[in-house]
């Protein structure tokens, strides 16, 4: 991107947000997705590409921002930023394959956004027990989300509707 469009693209998103919630933003996302290399032991296999990751996130805010005007809010909550980056994760796609790695790494970013949702739907959270009986049913609800992240099309409002579903569910079903 050249400098002047660079300038005039900072310049729109500032009408919407400061240049600490676009740090923060940015900040935000990339933390999970190292979490997730790191974790997923991808070194020697995946790269994060930092070009295609600019690109997403201010695809992303740009997004946030049209949707601020449009319904004429001051703030994006949470579950629709989860939803757009989770969107634009899956159109960009900036975890890369590096050269001679096996085809399990095929749908990589497709893995970092389930990762990215269940998170954001706290169900990493260790302080919630579910049923034993539900075990084997969870796990199928989770390869369900999972082939629909990689063959179907995913827009930020089914997402952002996936979300709220699985916070209402765990609600439901969440033992204390």
């Amino acid at each position: 991107m050249d400098k002047e469009r660079a300038k005039k693209l900072k310049e729109e998103l500032n009408e919407s947000f400061t240049d600490e919630y676009i740090y923060n933003a940015g900040t935000l996302i990339h933390k999970f997705a190292e979490q997730f290399y790191n974790e997923n032991n991808l070194k020697g296999k995946i790269y994060f590409n930092e070009d295609i990751f600019n690109y997403c996130l201010i695809d992303i805010l740009v997004d946030l921002a049209r949707l601020k005007h449009f319904h004429d809010i001051s703030r994006v909550n949470y579950v629709k930023f989860i939803a757009y980056t989770a969107s634009w994760i899956l159109k960009r796609k900036p975890f890369q394959i590096l050269e001679g790695c096996a085809e399990d790494y095929i749908y990589i970013n497709e893995r970092f956004v389930l990762t990215l949702l269940l998170q954001a739907g706290n169900c990493y959270d260790e302080n919630v027990n579910y049923y034993a009986g539900d075990q084997k049913d969870l796990v199928k609800s989770i390869g369900q989300i999972y082939y629909h992240l990689k063959y179907r099309n995913t827009t930020p409002q089914t997402l952002e509707l996936f979300l709220i579903g699985l916070e209402n569910g765990r609600k439901m079903y969440a033992v204390n």
